[in-house]
This record gives structure tokens, sequence and C-alpha cells, in this order.
């Protein structure tokens, strides 16, 4: 089935049950292993920042997440921190649709800029970031989260 197919909601959260708390957990380990959110960075991201929640019609379980804070260094920018989709539904444009609705949100929130790192071996995601969302390299990161762990630097402005 292609997105084009799938029925998708986008909910900005303000709260957390323990299911849902459980299950973007297992999905942000899935994604990123030990650099994912956990049980204790999920929680003040939704108090404290913006988190945006992807579900898919007739899907229990949550399809996406994205966690963002807002710089403080420039007040109209928002770094997305990061963003996974569950396993089954990689690969068919939901991530492209869901960072499009996260957008436009923000568009209409009154954010100028949006930024976020990505390792330069991620291909799919600088495919996403850069072709389908026009998000520009701004710096390149050496040992952004340890040694080795370079990191790109995108930013998209206007949004």
């Amino acid at each position: 089935m292609g997105s084009a197919e799938v029925a998708i909601r986008v909910e900005e959260i303000d709260e957390l049950s323990p299911g849902l708390l459980e299950a973007l957990v297992a999905m942000e380990k899935e994604a990123f292993g030990k650099g994912g959110m956990n049980e204790w960075f999920l929680p003040p991201f939704v108090r404290y920042g913006r988190v945006f929640v992807l579900w898919v019609e007739g899907d229990q379980r949550p399809a996406g997440v994205a966690e963002c804070m807002n710089s403080w260094q420039e007040p109209q920018c928002v770094y997305l921190f990061g963003v996974s989709l569950n396993k089954k539904w990689r690969g068919q444009g939901l991530g492209t649709r869901f960072l499009q609705d996260i957008i436009g949100r923000l568009r209409m929130q009154g954010f100028r800029a949006l930024e976020l790192t990505v390792s330069p071996n991620n291909m799919a995601a600088l495919r996403l970031y850069q072709d389908k969302l026009g998000f520009r390299t701004i710096a390149f990161c050496k040992d952004e989260y340890g040694p080795g762990e370079d990191r790109l630097l995108l930013r998209l402005e206007p949004l």
C-alpha cells in the first residue's frame, strides 16, 4: 500500500500515558539505539519542547515521533532533535508527509527556521531533508556525539 492511500494524523502531544511513553521509547530505540529518546528525556520534551506523534488510520500503535526544542540563541529557530518511524511504515513516504506537516505547523506558529543534525553517511535521511524538503548544509560538526560520530548541521529557512 503506497503512502498516498494511507490516511495519517499528526498530533502534538502535551501529556504521555505510560503506554504511549513505552511505545515511543521502543520506536526511538529501534531507530537510534542508545542515542534515542528514553523514559527520562521524552517527558521533559513533552512539557518544555514540542513532541509530534504520527498515527496511521487503523493502527493502534504510533507510526512515528518527532521531538523539537526552541533555540535560546535564535528564538525564531526550532531544532528538530529527532524523528523516527516505526519499521513497518518506513519507505512509504510517511516520513516526508510527517515532516511536511510539522514544518507547516511550526510556520503557522511563527517560527522562521528549522535546524537538525544528521550523520553524513545517512543517505536516505539526506535525500529526504535536502532533496525533498529543501534543507541546506550549514556546518560539519566533527565528533558531535563523541569520537567518530560526525554530523552535518542542516537548516531550512524560511519555513
